[in-house]
């Protein structure tokens, strides 16, 4: 018997644009068909997180002042607290999904502010050996996430913390306080 193996390549060139026009988020989340050759592409998922939001057949999902292919509850997950999304390419037979390589941060809904307060976050050293140094005194809780968008660590607030324990790399800290979320990238070496 003999089984023909296809290819299920991934989506590339993953983009997301986003802003925000009274009273209005307006995004666009973008990606390039997988690289042919390939089996039969049916269409797309898209996750937020791991979550997958839905399947799709158009190669963009949208909410902008000339159309919507989903409105602006694509950004309502998390507690608008934002998220890392990615896409993957569906193919036929058996729809069969493939990996996804690239993700993207959705910072959540955008909204007006009169007054905004821009204080300056420090994070330092940075590249790190693991132990960071956070000038804020505001902050409620840290996160920190890999590069593909996973949940790393969550720490209580504090000025100093020790990541010496996770492996070298780029990483994704959120800094959360009463004034929202600050993200800031960190390179552990």
């Amino acid at each position: 018997m003999f089984q023909s193996i296809g290819q299920i390549n991934p989506i590339t060139n993953l983009f997301w644009d986003h802003h925000y026009i009274y009273p209005n988020n307006f995004f666009e989340l973008t990606w390039e068909e997988p690289a042919i050759p390939h089996d039969e592409l049916i269409g797309y998922n898209v996750y937020r997180e791991n979550e997958l939001y839905r399947f799709q057949t158009e190669n963009s999902l949208y909410n902008l002042e000339q159309g919507s292919n989903c409105g602006e509850d694509f950004l309502l997950y998390n507690n608008g607290q934002g998220f890392f999304a990615h896409v993957t390419a569906v193919y036929n037979p058996g729809e069969v999904e493939s990996e996804y390589i690239e993700t993207v941060f959705v910072e959540g809904p955008l909204l007006e502010i009169k007054d905004f307060n821009n204080q300056k976050v420090i994070i330092y050293p940075n590249p790190s050996n693991g132990i960071i140094n956070i000038g804020n005194k505001n902050l409620k809780k840290i996160v920190v996430y890999d590069i593909t968008g996973k949940k790393i660590k969550e720490l209580k607030a504090s000025s100093q913390i020790d990541l010496s324990d996770v492996t070298k790399g780029i990483y994704l800290i959120n800094l959360i306080s009463d004034d929202g979320v600050t993200v800031n990238k960190i390179v552990l070496q």
